[in-house]
């Protein structure tokens, strides 16, 4: 996985930036907002060669790749460049794929700095708005028939909503006066063109997104309500946390469709409509979050968070309907059920660096690891498992454990073999598909990497080697009834005793695995007169001890987990974890390694997707495929969009985990944008697939019935999706602490 820019894009997102935030300014957009056009702006684009671009180097272009043009549309998203910049990059480049004189003169006139538009969807009436047609030199139209070049003069401008130089044709004007190219393959690439054009958009409408929220974020901390800022309220940092969240997703989203059509992926085509239908749903929604904040400010025209809200909603609307391109998801993912042809025409999106698959040497683990599960997953093994920690088998752990399998990402001195973390991912995928439980391992991993990095030696000693061999659980000692998600709460009292060893009483819940646990990871009071997150200390403490009591509690999700008593234990010294009174120390690295592990909240969200395209795939209704009711076909292309923003958002904290990149906010957002969506997306899957989807079974609908139990659970463990929105919006917007 590699989302690293070059120093040359980097450099480029820079200059851009910088250009247009001293010359697309909120001044600058509202004075032209009449023409919905800014010459001067246009000019030093073509000083910057910009829009030379997508222009083929042949033709006297730049030739540079989409990848290259997204990060310009971002930037132009973010300042609402006054200029058709998308649309010129994408009519450029299309009408390069094309000859015959009256082409090649206006490629000539491009090559000089003339502008060129198109609609970027089939012309189907007159009525039809074409942004920048009313300034620019060239205007591209298509039809079922063939594609068209005109002029501006053929247009006449029409007022609208995002201020923009839109035109509409004129009544006399004959298409076939200005055809440059008819059939099948011209089309395909008019096609190419708009795919084109909306992942621009889409990079457009994320750059809008984000710079809309941060205006909300920085006006929200410097307004006052009874005596404090405004972002501290809830009520305001927790829907701007969601809508970051989405935006974000939408940046990624856009540059994981350049990098599929870079690449060839069988996905992308489908790729460019998610990216498009996301962006242009988000975006809208984030502004409108956004200019709320403001209040009664934000209607006002002095104030530039209106612009972004109309433009957040006009610019995907020269498109037509944005609902529609998730139907256009529809047909690319399913064609066969949707009675339509594939697409074949893809965008040449040029040179791409960056990679968003967890990489070809975790595919190859992932393969290591479905021949694992085939070598020894018997018939009783396949009885016995279950999602939860009761599909625990202590002799496939130890088999596991033997051939590396169960931690593969540990160093080999503690028994494993060396695994990066995308290897790790890969393993957890295949585990999650083959119906394998993995909740014991995540747990133990966490708690042992810990130990490796605070325990004593002696506690190293004594429970690495056989958390390594498969032999002992741990579980986590957190959450305390009267808590919550405050463990920095924690009541449960470690005193130390004369002899330097300790003496623990208090109580635990949601203790999952501690039935089985030889280890609990506890967080102790150990100093009652300090404040309360440098009064605590963390222990290692085994469960045979006398005075631990485990009691079940059995959750909606058909899972065990626990609540563990601690009346005087007695605890050697040598279990104490980290410096007494240093727990939040210890903490926090156990925090960041759960925050790094968003990912392992996403794979209920597959399993049960999967379950819900399968039956779908197959399913019928009045004699024709399920898929071909638009409805239908649109709510599971919903899905599979939420389902990829959550895999990209959950890669990204893998990726900065591994790359040792400094971000607190990577990992909360996965959580929570993950456990969300699963949720949301189990209860509408279930309504599509009713009334089969309410019978329990073990395989096919049973997974999405299951699901539908498991994901709100994934919403409150973890940390509660209100705590990932606090600090989401603390960290990635700046917001004030909204928190005790």
């Amino acid at each position: 996985m590699n989302l690293y820019l070059t120093d040359e894009q980097n450099m480029l997102q820079e200059s851009v930036a910088r250009l247009f935030a001293a010359e697309s300014s909120g001044e600058r957009v509202r004075a032209v907002e009449g023409t919905g056009f800014d010459p001067a702006l246009w000019r030093q684009l073509q000083d910057m060669g910009l829009n030379l671009m997508r222009l083929p180097e042949e033709v006297g272009g730049l030739g540079s790749s989409l990848l290259d043009a997204v990060l310009v549309a971002e930037q132009a998203g973010r300042h609402l460049v006054s200029v058709p910049l998308i649309e010129h990059m994408a009519a450029s480049r299309l009408l390069a794929q094309f000859s015959g004189d009256l082409v090649s003169a206006a490629l000539t006139k491009l090559a000089e700095g003339a502008l060129i538009t198109l609609l970027p969807q089939p012309f189907i009436s007159r009525q039809m708005p074409v942004n920048g047609a009313a300034v620019a030199d060239y205007v591209v139209l298509a039809d079922d028939n063939a594609v068209y070049l005109l002029s501006k003069e053929q247009f006449s401008p029409i007022a609208n909503l995002g201020s923009g130089a839109l035109a509409v044709l004129n009544d006399t004007v004959h298409l076939s006066d200005y055809t440059v190219a008819e059939g099948v393959e011209a089309l395909a690439e008019f096609t190419a063109a708009c795919d084109e054009w909306r992942v621009l958009c889409a990079a457009a409408l994320s750059g809008l997104a984000e710079q809309g929220l941060r205006m909300a974020a920085e006006y929200a901390n410097e307004r006052k309500a009874f005596g404090v800022p405004i972002s501290s309220f809830q009520g305001i940092s927790h829907p701007l946390a969601d809508a970051i969240s989405q935006a974000e997703g939408a940046q990624l989203l856009s540059r994981k469709a350049v990098w599929a059509l870079a690449t060839g992926r069988s996905d992308a085509a489908a790729s460019v409509a998610m990216a498009f239908w996301w962006a242009a749903d988000i975006s809208s929604k984030a502004m409108a979050k956004a200019l709320r904040t403001f209040g009664g400010y934000g209607v006002s025209l002095e104030y530039d968070i209106q612009m972004y809200y109309r433009r957040a909603k006009a610019w995907p609307g020269c498109a037509g309907d944005a609902q529609r391109a998730l139907l256009d998801a529809a047909d690319r993912l399913w064609p066969e059920q949707r009675s339509v042809v594939p697409v074949t025409k893809l965008v040449d999106a040029g040179e791409n660096h960056q990679d968003y698959s967890l990489g070809a040497d975790a595919e190859a683990f992932a393969e290591q690891t479905r021949a694992f599960f085939a070598k020894h997953m018997t018939p009783e093994l396949r009885a016995h498992a279950h999602h939860s920690v009761d599909g625990f088998h202590p002799e496939f752990n130890r088999i596991a454990a033997s051939e590396g399998m169960l931690f593969p990402h540990w160093p080999a001195e503690y028994g494993g073999l060396g695994k990066s973390a995308y290897e790790q991912a890969a393993m957890v995928a295949v585990i999650e598909a083959e119906g394998w439980e993995h909740v014991t391992a995540p747990i133990t991993n966490q708690v042992a990497q810990i130990v490796m990095r605070f325990g004593t030696e002696e506690a190293k000693a004594e429970s690495l080697g056989r958390f390594g061999s498969g032999e002992s659980l741990a579980c986590m000692g957190f959450t305390e009834p009267s808590c919550g998600c405050d463990v920095f709460a924690a009541k449960t009292f470690a005193e130390v005793q004369e002899s330097g060893d300790w003496l623990i009483n208090g109580q635990k819940i949601f203790t999952t695995a501690a039935n089985l646990a030889d280890y609990c990871f506890l967080l102790a009071r150990t100093n009652s007169e300090k404040p309360k997150h440098k009064g605590l200390s963390v222990f290692l403490v085994p469960m045979n001890l006398p005075g631990i009591e485990v009691h079940a509690v059995h959750t909606l999700q058909d899972e065990r987990t626990n609540i563990v008593y601690f009346s005087d234990v007695k605890l050697p010294a040598k279990y104490l974890v980290g410096e007494v009174d240093g727990g939040l120390k210890v903490m926090a690295s156990t925090l960041e390694m759960e925050h790094g592990s968003a990912d392992q909240y996403r794979h209920g969200h597959v399993t049960a997707f999967h379950a819900a395209e399968k039956w779908a795939l197959a399913a019928e209704r009045d004699g024709q495929p399920l898929l071909a009711d638009n409805q239908t076909a649109s709510r599971l292309a919903r899905a599979k969009v939420h389902l990829e923003v959550s895999t990209l958002l959950c890669y990204r904290a893998i990726w900065c985990m591994s790359e040792q990149i400094h971000n607190r906010y990577w990992g909360p957002m996965a959580k929570l944008f993950a456990t969300e969506y699963y949720q949301r997306d189990a209860d509408d899957l279930m309504d599509m697939c009713a009334p089969y989807s309410v019978i329990q079974q073990r395989d096919g609908l049973g997974h999405l019935e299951v699901g539908y139990r498991q994901s709100i659970g994934t919403t409150i463990y973890g940390g509660t999706s209100e705590v990932q929105r606090s600090l989401v919006a603390e960290q990635a917007l700046g917001l004030a602490r909204s928190r005790g």
